[in-house]
């Protein structure tokens, strides 16, 4: 099996010397997030992550989840754990204390999202929608909802899904067919397919509250294939009286089948059959039509991949820690540079400057990784209760960049970190015995679910970095040449804050020359989208690792800061300075080609 240590020391370096989080008092809550609480926090979390759901992975996801007489069975232990789980909060530690959540800001929960995908992503599943759902309809929702849903969901006595894809459309969303009919008492009736519903039955609670989307049926009763009919609904398992918020019977939601998958075993993807089930509309008083219909949608998805992409982080982690734990044990050869031990036949494998770059790769992207997934999260609060208007637009704009930057690159280059790591062991990497090849299946998800990570660098290129005059993106450069002008004097950062400037520029050319081309062809900018966003995550990074060189460096005004840390800190932003900021320029050669060879060939030649 697997071992994994939470890296406490890295997140309480990242909140108190990276991000000074308890001098932001411009913001709500942050005053209390001393060292000390943020230690007891982390502490509790990593104990009950390490001891409790880590030893119940790899046997949960070997056991499975279990369809039969039209139940989900989970793996043994899997009840207690979550009973635990949320009497512990840890599932909702950052939902806002009125809607029964812990209230902490949401920069503590990026630690809690990442332990959890590392020792347990099947058993999360399970309930990662439930603060999502939770401040979705406390924002949203009829008041009896707000007074007998969202306290349930928020304590985790029940569970929610997003149910949203069907068998003929996952994205395109104008293709769903599930169809809602309005009711004379203003409730609905909701009938259709929906696949691939992540903790979609289970034997964990005793309901399950579904947000489905549904196309509302024209006057004579037939499913528009237009997108503004599309709206958002809650459908829960067992019937709920508004009045008293007592369960009944069961409603016309059924479990047709669980899915088969590559990993995550233990998580139940199932496909439901809503017949007639009784649903509840949700939308937003502000805006009409298809914003008003879809804000719930947006509310929650949102929210999922932010948390998708932090998954990326755990997966690489708990991969990165038990590879170096193998280089260091196994030896094979003697190493080119120089022997590590004269008095045995060979050298350990981390001597060896091939998987020196595996290793050391890997640690680059997780820690750097987790330094942007903490910052975007500082931005989210920012985002939300700054007081000058601009600021907070600023803020917003910079995060609604990072969203879909986060959950695709984070995401992908997880993957790649936990296949890198399972080439550490070689052949034992592709056995069972070490547990690194179930990582490597499980980690493969998070590239697929909450969108396809294609699907997000469309959306970053035509809706985030092109619209509104680029406005989103020139507050994120501005944000970069800033730091960059704070510490372009001081030399001792030459090898950090250069790269950075010259990658910023070389983007800045890329994106003109796209701006260009794509008023001529729009094909172009689709097909340069994957690799723009591939150059703002390489660039991002870049930009925290610059960062965090400036703080170690300095010095003064850490505290955990050691001597070995702030050697290891300085070498893996080397490595990220050397061998991914050079990754830009060659990225933007292939955008700015403008990818004739992608667009031109007819359809049926491909």
């Amino acid at each position: 099996m697997a071992n994994y240590r939470a890296p406490a020391q890295d997140w309480l370096f990242i909140l108190h010397d990276f991000l000074k989080i308890e001098d932001r008092t411009d913001l709500p809550g942050f005053t209390d997030l001393t060292p000390d609480f943020t230690s007891a926090v982390i502490e509790a979390a990593a104990t009950f992550h390490e001891e409790v759901l880590h030893p119940l992975d790899q046997k949960a996801d070997e056991a499975g989840a279990h369809f039969h007489d039209g139940q989900v069975s989970t793996p043994a232990g899997f009840k207690a754990a979550w009973d635990a789980y949320r009497e512990a909060g840890w599932h909702s530690l950052s939902l806002a204390s009125e809607l029964g959540g812990g209230g902490l800001p949401p920069v503590m929960s990026v630690p809690i999202s990442e332990m959890r995908a590392a020792t347990g992503h099947s058993f999360s599943m399970y309930g990662s929608f439930c603060s999502p759902a939770a401040y979705m309809l406390g924002t949203l929702a009829p008041d009896w909802v707000k007074t007998h849903v969202v306290p349930r969901l928020a304590s985790g006595e029940w569970t929610a899904t997003m149910s949203m894809t069907e068998p003929q459309a996952g994205t395109d969303l104008r293709q769903i067919t599930t169809r809602a009919v309005p009711q004379e008492d203003g409730t609905w009736r909701i009938t259709g397919n929906k696949i691939f519903i992540s903790g979609g039955d289970h034997d964990l609670t005793d309901n399950i509250v579904h947000i489905v989307l549904a196309k509302a049926v024209d006057e004579e009763g037939r499913v528009p294939q237009s997108l503004s009919a599309v709206n958002v609904f809650l459908v829960s398992k067992q019937h709920i009286d508004p009045q008293t918020g007592v369960l009944g019977d069961r409603n016309g939601v059924h479990v047709r089948s669980i899915e088969h998958k590559m990993g995550i075993e233990a998580s139940a993807t199932c496909a439901l059959d809503f017949e007639n089930a009784v649903g509840y509309r949700i939308e937003s008083a502000e805006g009409q039509g298809t914003t008003a219909n879809m804000a719930p949608m947006f509310h929650l998805m949102n929210y999922a991949r932010v948390g998708t992409a932090v998954s990326g982080i755990g997966h690489a982690e708990i991969a990165r820690q038990n590879a170096v734990e193998y280089a260091r044990e196994r030896r094979s050869g003697r190493a080119a540079s120089s022997s590590r031990d004269t008095k045995t036949v060979a050298d350990p494998l981390i001597a060896h400057p091939d998987v020196r770059r595996l290793l050391l790769e890997s640690s680059a992207f997780a820690e750097g990784a987790r330094a942007g997934a903490m910052k975007a999260a500082l931005l989210q609060s920012e985002a939300r209760y700054l007081n000058d208007r601009a600021a907070r637009q600023k803020a917003a704009d910079i995060l609604d960049l990072l969203t879909p930057v986060m959950k695709a690159f984070f995401t992908d280059r997880g993957f790649e970190t936990t296949v890198a790591c399972q080439q550490v062991f070689g052949g034992h990497g592709y056995v069972k015995d070490y547990g690194i090849e179930r990582l490597v299946r499980n980690s493969r998800i998070t590239q697929i679910y909450e969108g396809a990570n294609g699907i997000h660098a469309s959306d970053l290129a035509s809706r985030k970095i092109m619209a509104h005059d680029r406005r989103m993106w020139n507050h994120f450069a501005t944000a970069i040449s800033e730091f960059i002008a704070r510490h372009s004097q001081d030399k001792r950062l030459d090898d950090y804050v250069q790269p950075l400037e010259s990658a910023l520029q070389r983007l800045e050319i890329s994106l003109e020359r796209l701006t260009h081309m794509s008023a001529r062809n729009m094909g172009m900018l689709e097909a340069g989208a994957y690799d723009l966003m591939t150059a703002v995550g390489v660039l991002y990074l870049g930009w925290m690792w610059a960062e965090i060189a400036a703080i170690v460096t300095d010095g003064r005004t850490t505290r955990f800061v050691d001597d070995q840390t702030r050697i290891r800190k300085l070498a893996l932003a080397e490595v990220w300075m050397q061998r991914q900021m050079p990754l830009i320029d060659s990225l933007c050669r292939r955008i700015e080609s403008g990818n004739a060879g992608l667009l031109s060939l007819p359809d049926n030649l491909i």
